[in-house]
């Protein structure tokens, strides 16, 4: 039997203490359970993305964590906040810091961060954050009790868009879950974003998104990448998820998926 294609995972979560948001997921994001099933699952590559009030995150101690620990197979991502206090020179403060600690990008979370969308400061961390070589994660699952999901809608991010750099790139995290093939569309437009399907690949399998998720895998193989969202979703998910979809698809076009597109998008 072939080697299976090596995944890169756009979004895992191993955290300090080994535990996630809710009580269920107590003890279920170790580091070493994280690390055993990207080897059992020719999982090559993932990032570990820490997240604010979670797990114990502190950025000092998590890029050391996760350094020390992965063995190069982890890339460190850090949580970007916005807060009532930030403005644009901190914002960019910040991003430095960040990156001369040695993290490889940050992801902007607008749910925890209760952060709109049509913020100005958005596209211009987005630009500075470019600009130092980082990686910029944006989660696009908006729906929450969070007074921004009144106001934040997939149309926000195509508005977004325009007002980035054109040459200043973004992974859209969970590809806008169950409006999917609209964040296609609006992503067709813009080839400095990158439509991650982490999440929502697992999260609706049997719905109506397995039509849409078909139907990328076979057109949109050089536009998209995948992921697990770890401990939430499980490699072994993942990676069974994607082989359903792969399956009969050009060698070329699974290896894009795959990790391909990512690799090459960021420049790792």
């Amino acid at each position: 039997m072939s080697q299976p294609v090596p995944i890169f995972d756009s979004l895992t979560h191993p955290t300090l203490d080994g535990n996630w948001i809710m009580p269920r997921y107590e003890g279920n994001a170790h580091i070493d359970d994280l690390l055993c099933e990207m080897n059992a699952y020719n999982v090559s590559h993932a990032f570990a993305v820490g997240m604010q009030g979670i797990g114990a995150y502190n950025e000092d101690a998590y890029i050391n964590f996760i350094r020390e620990r992965s063995n190069g197979s982890l890339f460190p991502i850090a949580y970007l906040p916005f807060d009532a206090t930030a403005d644009a020179t901190a914002i960019k403060h910040h991003l430095s810091a960040i990156k001369r600690k040695g993290y490889v990008g940050v992801k902007i979370h607008p749910r925890i961060s209760n952060l709109y969308l049509d913020n100005p400061l958005l596209p211009q961390a987005i630009d500075d954050a470019n600009e130092l070589g980082l990686a910029v994660l944006l989660c696009t699952y908006l729906y929450s009790p969070a007074q921004s999901y009144h106001i934040n809608d997939i149309a926000n991010i195509g508005e977004l868009l325009t007002k980035i750099d054109t040459q200043s790139k973004v992974v859209l995290l969970h590809g806008g879950t169950i409006r999917l093939l609209e964040m296609m569309e609006i992503v067709r437009a813009f080839p400095n974003a990158l439509l991650d399907l982490s999440f929502t690949l697992c999260k609706y399998a049997g719905s109506s998104l397995d039509l849409d998720l078909q139907f990328l895998f076979k057109t949109f193989d050089r536009r998209i990448c995948i992921g697990s969202d770890y401990p939430e979703i499980s490699l072994k998910s993942l990676r069974a998820r994607f082989e359903q979809f792969a399956d009969g698809l050009a060698p070329e076009k699974a290896e894009n998926i795959a990790y391909k597109n990512l690799f090459t998008f960021l420049g790792l």
